[in-house]
Order: structure tokens, then C-alpha cells, then sequence
């Protein structure tokens, strides 16, 4: 192996998209690339032989400094962070801005080391991250800015990323001089706080505030209560914590607890300061049985409630607590005499005049009686408060932004199939006005075909919101698949070569054979249109098994056994974008007029309403493959009946059909049809009108209702209509309704269901077929 010629080593030390300094044992230049010679204005053979602080003077005493005499001497590496007062070098960028910048000082070589500094631009991404905290939220801002207590915005590492006004108050320093620091500048690594903020990162909200000794900047200890939340943004994960000083509270709970260790003498050696305390404190301090029976209680009560000493002693608490909030005081209490241990509690106190205030309280027991300190947090619940509402008002913007996306997209297609219909009915009325019926036939076939292209779309839009009508049932996908195998063929023609590998000993799948064939119909006519120019199109099926749940995409696949069937495709495939929103509803790469874009997103939906998942992988110029994950079914599937040919309807023998729909058009359709076919038919407009006929003792052999009635739902109906007549067959219309999603579960004994739209003819005969089957 040949050695890299020193001309080659050179060429690469320039070439780095970063600084890199070499320095001899003594901290003088030995290497010097180009990237520093353009960032700092000093060229190589300039900064030859001269130390650092040579070239720098400013540089004398810094970090930097002490950690290249570390690296040389000790052999320790170091990572200097940029900040407003690091002292690294002062470099340019190339439009003449001050560099912000990463420093990586390591030694390199054996004994004595050579030094290797390396500066890392970061400018940019620093500067970024200005912008975005600049565009946050005003409202949420202004209430930060204007909290009483101090407020800080840590990073999943610890890092400071905001700091408000009030943290200057509490800690002495400037907002900015905390920023990028670590959170243990003010807590130095305190047990609690360390368990306070692995539970923080794992999700879980804490059970209670975290109490911590807080370390100024001057060097003296505050004792702090803080609450914290995590949340996150687009990509990251950050922790917003409230600190709220408790030196006041804490001091007052160490008098209170002196005073009660010597309760018979306080009144003789309570001090001056104890009883300053006690008269100044601007927090309410109370006395009281463990029965809640107020016994003492300091000023603060009339400055911040209105209550004088005369109107609480001997009161119970309870009568100045919200009502609400009685419970929570209650079981305060019972835990305290119980356990004897410290509790903290918030409760609403009712002022003087009217209003009320929001109180933590920090009791403890001790004998028979209850020491407590109470805060008024009013400010911080309703800046809380403020919060909520501007965090509710964004995600009410967000929704409404994706309901107007949708709502654009569904009238953009149904404007355009009511155009068809609509305008072919206009020609017709004009033909038959004016005795032109040699092609009114045509026109009436292209309304029809706009029809049915809208009640398409309904569906698909229903199957995309998992609102449809499902009938499942267990199925043999292999016996499924091999039925509907030559209109497969026929629909990917005859460019493209299908393979099927469909190997015995499936599991059956609980699904709905119907959707399922939709389904394998468009997987494979999506495939056909990714391949212009033929390929092959594989439909295979096998049985899985996933020991724990499998967390590969946005939504997680549970554990369980499943059916699995994968449709490939040789095709042109998709790039990672268009991979993210192929689900999405009308989102379609076809020309306009080819397709709808509710294809993927209607199987996206039918397969996960059956408890089941789909995963879809795709790589540009290689294919593209859908995988749907169904439910196995244990026990044996449900072979399908063959396809009927169409055969005449038979006529009704003079039977009474009751036809209960609130749409007036429907019911005149539906009810002519079957005067037409010999029934006897009587109409009502709701459940209400149709109670007088189903408790009368007239003929009746079947109720044809609407599931979604105004008033009495269909479902309701039909109860009422089986406790007066239980033999009754009764066949449910729908078009959508929620709980008739499931068929099993909404269907009783003699009970059928059509779906809206639907061919009169094939309502013709489910009406025949349920009356030819009563007994």
C-alpha cells in the first residue's frame, strides 16, 4: 500500500469546510489551512511560528487558552460553545459578520502532543434558532414576560433556550447570560431535580411541584417550587419550567412548626420576629383543628380576602372554600390526620366581596392540630389559563385549515359531477318540451353515470373517515383473490404480467370481502398505471405474526397474528414527499380527469377500521409495495356465493309495506316502486308519524325505515316497532350512520340493511327476498 504523498495530505487540510490550527508543544503555529486564513484575515505563512494570543491579543487568559495548555499538557480534549462572552477567536464569515462558532481543542501525536484546534461555523443555524424564538407566539410572550415568577425553556439536554424578566429578579442575572447555559448552573445537580427531569423526558407529567435549593448568581441559596411540562415542537423536545420562590413560605412553615413543638409556651416566648412574621407575611397563615375548625389566622387574611380575625375564629374552613373545592379540602384533611405527612393543595377561597382567589396551601399535622401556608397563585392560573386559550386557538386554526383543504377538494369533484347531472336533465326537459325524443336516452345515461360517480365518491369519503357500513366476516383471501383473478388480468392488461404467490395453509381474515376485492382492484390498477410501459405486478399473501407491536411508521402495527397481503409493482415509484401524502384524501399524482385521489386514502380507511393497518414502501425507478395487514380470524372462513345472474323481479301479491323516510323524494321513489311491483305501500315522514300505523292492527309484512330519522333514529324505531309486532321483517336504509358501522352488532334477527345510493331494482328484490322468507 502506497503512502499518501505530503502534496495530497496539504491539498486535504485546505480543502476542509472548517479551521484547523496545529500547534507545537510551546503553542506556536505549525499548520494553518486556508479556511482560517479566509475567516480571520491572517495568512498562513503570517501566522507561521506565532502564538494564538500573538495573533490575537485578545485572546490572552480565555477558555481557549487554558484548553490548549490542558490538551498539550495533560492530553485533555475540549468543546468550546460559542456564546456572547466565551472569548473564542474572533473570526469573520465571508459577507464580514462576526462568526459564531464551535472550538474543538484535542491533542494529537505521542509525548510531547501536538495541539489540533478545529472551529465549526454554526452561524447560520445560530442564528436561525433568533428567528424562530423571534416569530413565537405574542400572546403566549406576553404572558411570560409579565409572570411574577421566573419561567425558563430548556432543551432535551438541559440547555437554557428562553429565559423571562423575572429571572433576573430572582437569580441576579441578565435573561441573556443564562441562555445556552446548563440548567445546573441554578440547580447543581440536585437528586430531585435529576429524577424530576428523567420522568419529565419519558412523557409523564410530574405528580406534584418539585421543591430545590436554587443557587444565585452572587453565590446565596433560594428555595424554589417548580413545575415543569414538556413539549414539543416540529422536531425537538423541550421543558418549560415555572420557579416560584418559596423562601417566604418556607421560612413561615419553619416558625409555624417551632411554634407548634412548643404550643403551651408560645405565648409567653414567642419573639418579636415570629410575631413580625407572622403580622407581614403576604401569604395567608392559618391555625386550625384537624377537623378544619380555624383557630388562628394572620393579617394577610383581610389584605387579600377581606376576612377580619373575629369573622374566622372558630368558623370551619370549608365555609370559605368553594364549594367545588370542599371535596379536595376533605380528603386534604383525612390524608393529614391519617398519615401525618406534609401535603400540598390548591383551593379557591371565597373573598369578602363576592369574587375568589386561588390558594396553595402547604400543611402539615402535627397533634391535634394543622399548621398551613397558603400562596395566592391567582396570577399564575390565569396566565395559565391565557395559555391554554391561545395553545386551544391554534389547533382550532390548524383543524379548520385541514377541514378547508378537505371541503375545497370534495366540492371541486362533486361541482363537477353535479354539473353533468344536472346539465344532461336540463337538455332533457328542453327535448321533451320541445318533442325531441329521438336521443333523450343518451343524456339520461350520462346523468345516471354522474350519479353513480358521486355515490362512488361518498363512499370512498366514508371508507377514507372509517364511516362506512362494514359486513365482516371471516374469508379465505387466497379463494378471494383466485375469484376475482380474470378481472384483475383484464383491468392490468395485457402489458403487464401478474404473478400471484398465494401458498396454502392461509389464515381466514376478518374483513369485508366486498371492500377488500375494491381494494385489490385499485392497488392493481394503481400498479398498471405506474407502468406505462409494462412490467410485473405481484400479488402475494402470507401469515404473520408480530411478537410486539412494530413502531416502523407514524402509526404503530399492535401485536397479534395477521393475514398479510403485499401488491408490488415494477413501476416508476414515488419520492419520499409524494410517499407522505399518498393517504391523504383527493392527493393524487395523476393528470386531472384520471383519477380522484381517494383511492389509497379509501383503502387507508377501510383497512383500518377492520383493526387492521396498511404500510406502503416506494423507491423511485424501482416499484412500489402496498402491504395490508388484516386480522386473522380464528376458525373457518366463509366461502362467498357465486355471482347470481340478473333475472326479473317478482311481484308482490297485494303485501303492505310501511316506507318510513324523512326525504320526501326518496319515499315517492321508493314508494311507486312498489305500487308498481303489486305492494300495497303507506308512508311516513318520521318515526313519530309511523307509530300510529305499527300499534294499529293493520296488515303490515314490512318496514322499510331510514337508520338516520329525525326524532326516533331508525334503529330506536324498529325496537318499538318488534315489542308490537315481533315477527316483523324490517330492512334498514342508510346512507351514513355511526353506530350502523358494524352489521353484526346493529342487525337483529329478521333485520336486513341497503346503503344510499342504491338501484331501485336491487331494492325491488331484497324487499321481495325478506318477504318471500317470513314464515
Amino acid at each position: 500500500m502506497t503512502r499518501l504523498e505530503p502534496q495530497f495530505l496539504g491539498a486535504v487540510f485546505d480543502g476542509v469546510d472548517a479551521g484547523l490550527i496545529v500547534l507545537d508543544p510551546a503553542g506556536r503555529v505549525l499548520g494553518w489551512n486556508a479556511w482560517m486564513a479566509v475567516g480571520s484575515g491572517v495568512s498562513a505563512d503570517a501566522a507561521f511560528g506565532h502564538r494564538l494570543d500573538e495573533i490575537f491579543p485578545t485572546l490572552l487568559g480565555t477558555r481557549l487558552i487554558a484548553a490548549i495548555t490542558e490538551a498539550v499538557t495533560g492530553g485533555v480534549s475540549s468543546l468550546l460553545t460559542h456564546s456572547l462572552h466565551s472569548g473564542l477567536l474572533p473570526l469573520k464569515t465571508r459577507a464580514g459578520q462576526d462568526l459564531i462558532q464551535n472550538v474543538t481543542v484535542r491533542p494529537i501525536g505521542a509525548e510531547p502532543a501536538l495541539c489540533l484546534i478545529q472551529i465549526t461555523d454554526v452561524t447560520v443555524a445560530t442564528e436561525r434558532d433568533s428567528i424562530l424564538r423571534k416569530r413565537q407566539n405574542a400572546r403566549y410572550d406576553a404572558v411570560v414576560e409579565s409572570a411574577p415568577n421566573a419561567i425558563l425553556t430548556l432543551d432535551a439536554s438541559g440547555m437554557v433556550q428562553t429565559a423571562n424578566p423575572a429571572v433576573a429578579r430572582e437569580f441576579g442575572y441578565a435573561a441573556k447570560e443564562l441562555l445556552g447555559q446548563p440548567i445546573d448552573v441554578l440547580f447543581d445537580g440536585q437528586p430531585a431535580w435529576a429524577e424530576a427531569w428523567t420522568t419529565l423526558l419519558s412523557g409523564a407529567p410530574l405528580a406534584r411541584p418539585v421543591e430545590l435549593i436554587a443557587r444565585r448568581k452572587d453565590g446565596s441559596s433560594s428555595f424554589l417550587e417548580v413545575s415543569a411540562a414538556r413539549w414539543r415542537s416540529d422536531t425537538r423536545t423541550f421543558v418549560t419550567a415555572i420557579l416560584r420562590d418559596v423562601n417566604e413560605r418556607r421560612a413561615a412553615e419553619e416558625a409555624l412548626r417551632r411554634l407548634n413543638q412548643t404550643l403551651e409556651r408560645r405565648v409567653a416566648e414567642r419573639t418579636a420576629d415570629r410575631d413580625r412574621m407572622w403580622r407581614l407575611s403576604t401569604d395567608v397563615m392559618l391555625v386550625a383543628r384537624l377537623d378544619g375548625t380555624i383557630q388562628s389566622t394572620n393579617p394577610a387574611w383581610k389584605h387579600i380576602l377581606g376576612w377580619d380575625e373575629a369573622t374566622l375564629i372558630h368558623a370551619p374552613l370549608a365555609a370559605f372554600v368553594m364549594l367545588e373545592d370542599r371535596p379536595r379540602l376533605q380528603a386534604a384533611l383525612h390524608d393529614m390526620a391519617r398519615s401525618r405527612t406534609p401535603r400540598l393543595f390548591e383551593l379557591r377561597l371565597r373573598k369578602h366581596d363576592g369574587g375568589n382567589r386561588h390558594i396553595a396551601w402547604s400543611a402539615v399535622a402535627d397533634g391535634d392540630l394543622l399548621q398551613a401556608v397558603g400562596r395566592d397563585v391567582t396570577a399564575e392560573r390565569e396566565a395559565q389559563a391565557a395559555l391554554l386559550t391561545a395553545e386551544e386557538a391554534l389547533r382550532q386554526s390548524q383543524k379548520m385549515e385541514a377541514l378547508g383543504q378537505l371541503t375545497g377538494g370534495i366540492a371541486h369533484d362533486f361541482n363537477n359531477l353535479l354539473t353533468g347531472i344536472i346539465g344532461a336533465m336540463d337538455i332533457v326537459k328542453r327535448r321533451i318540451t320541445a318533442g325531441r325524443y329521438e336521443d333523450v336516452e343518451r343524456f339520461m345515461d350520462a346523468a345516471s353515470a354522474s350519479a353513480h360517480r358521486a355515490a362512488a365518491l361518498t363512499h370512498r369519503l366514508l371508507a377514507f373517515a372509517r364511516r362506512q357500513p362494514l359486513d365482516p366476516q371471516s374469508v379465505d383471501i387466497n379463494h378471494l383473490i383466485g375469484g376475482i383473478e380474470e378481472l384483475l388480468l383484464r383491468s392490468v392488461g395485457e402489458q403487464v404480467v401478474v404473478e400471484f404467490r398465494l401458498p396454502p395453509g392461509l389464515w381466514p381474515a376478518m374483513t369485508d370481502a366486498n371492500q377488500l376485492e375494491n381494494a385489490l382492484l385499485n392497488l392493481a390498477i394503481n400498479g398498471r398505471d405506474a407502468m406505462p410501459h409494462g412490467g410485473r405486478l405481484t400479488i402475494a399473501t402470507e401469515n404473520l405474526v408480530l411478537e410486539e407491536a412494530d413502531h416502523g411508521s407514524a402509526t404503530a402495527i399492535a401485536a397479534g397474528e395477521y393475514t398479510l397481503i403485499s401488491v408490488s409493482d415494477t413501476g416508476v415509484g414515488m419520492t419520499r414527499e409524494t410517499l407522505a401524502k399518498v393517504f391523504d384524501p383527493f392527493f393524487t399524482t395523476k393528470p386531472i380527469g384520471q383519477g380522484t385521489g381517494l383511492g389509497l386514502s379509501m383503502i387507508y380507511g377501510f383497512v383500518m377500521q377492520s383493526n387492521g393497518h396498511v404500510r406502503i414502501e416506494s423507491t423511485v425507478g424501482q416499484g412500489t409495495t402496498v402491504r395490508l395487514y388484516l386480522p386473522r380470524h380464528h376458525g373457518a372462513s366463509v366461502q362467498r356465493p357465486p355471482q347470481i345472474v340478473a333475472k326479473p323481479i317478482p311481484k308482490g301479491s297485494g303485501e303492505t309495506v310501511l316506507v318510513v323516510e324523512d326525504d320526501p323524494s326518496v319515499r315517492l321513489l321508493v314508494s311507486e316502486v312498489l305500487r308498481e311491483l303489486g305492494y300495497t305501500s303507506l308512508e311516513a315522514a318520521d318515526g313519530q308519524a309511523a307509530l300510529p300505523v305499527l300499534t294499529s292492527n293493520a296488515r303490515l309484512d314490512l318496514m322499510v325505515t331510514d337508520v338516520g330519522l329525525p326524532g326516533l333514529n331508525g334503529r330506536q324505531l324498529a325496537e318499538i316497532a318488534r315489542q308490537h309486532r315481533p315477527k316483523l321483517k324490517i330492512l334498514f336504509v342508510t346512507g351514513y350512520a355511526e353506530h350502523a358501522l358494524e352489521r353484526g352488532t346493529f342487525l337483529g334477527e329478521g333485520m336486513e340493511m341497503v346503503t344510499k345510493p342504491f338501484a331501485l331494482d336491487a331494492l325491488a328484490s331484497k324487499i321481495r327476498d325478506m318477504i318471500a322468507a317470513a314464515p
